[in-house]
């Protein structure tokens, strides 16, 4: 029964085709270990967009369909395994969130879609606690945010927090919850995290600061 069809995958097989079906494999992979692991029993699909010229900050397909988007741009300024796995963490935990409350969760979806500044920092920090079940380096939420996400002069008007304020609360959730990560950390000299501590400097500063004042703790991660 392969036919026609066969003889038109054949054709398709091309350098592109390939990259792309090589590509929402590894999405696929990813996003199905952290489904399983975490015991998430909510549906959703992933879908690798290689052309599509929208925004990563104006995707609300999680919320509407339960449908995560990967576009081509921002795969563009991914690294590695761990960054990926941080970009689709955080929209696993997204979609998750569309399906609380009433009506099906049209009410939570809602809720979230017009105050997106609330949740925001909350999905970074649960997307941190699922990349560690499926076994990923959660520093790498750091990065990730940290080259991706561009810098407002004030999140005073804005439907967004500020992006350095995004970040220092992952590493202050990951100094805290998790600091072996820090410990012994794989990322220590990746360019992007060395830059993230040069521009945290006075944040980090005031958190070692809160820390040893509550416990007298000495002992500094970076």
């Amino acid at each position: 029964m392969l036919g026609v069809n066969a003889g038109l995958a054949y054709e398709m097989t091309n350098e592109e085709l390939l990259q792309n079906i090589s590509m929402q494999n590894v999405i696929d992979s990813i996003a199905y270990d952290m489904l399983n692991v975490a015991q998430i029993k909510n549906r959703m699909i992933f879908t690798y967009d290689k052309e599509s010229k929208k925004k990563l900050l104006k995707c609300n397909e999680s919320l509407t369909k339960r449908e995560i988007l990967i576009y081509g741009d921002a795969i563009q300024k991914i690294s590695d395994k761990n960054e990926l796995a941080a970009l689709i963490a955080r929209e696993i935990v997204k979609a998750d969130a569309s399906y609380w409350g009433y009506f099906k969760g049209y009410v939570g979806s809602a809720q979230i879609r017009f105050a997106p500044k609330k949740y925001e920092i909350y999905f970074d920090c649960a997307a941190v606690d699922l990349m560690v079940k499926a076994g990923y380096n959660p520093v790498a939420m750091i990065t990730f945010l940290h080259k991706v996400y561009p810098q407002r002069r004030t999140d005073f008007i804005s439907t967004a927090n500020l992006t350095s304020k995004r970040v220092m609360h992952v590493y202050e959730y990951i100094y805290t919850t998790y600091p072996e990560y820090l410990i012994n950390n794989e990322y220590k000299n990746n360019k992007y995290y060395q830059n993230f501590l040069l521009t945290s400097l006075e944040n980090r500063g005031k958190l070692y600061e809160k820390i040893r004042t509550k416990s007298n703790e000495k002992i500094k991660y970076e």
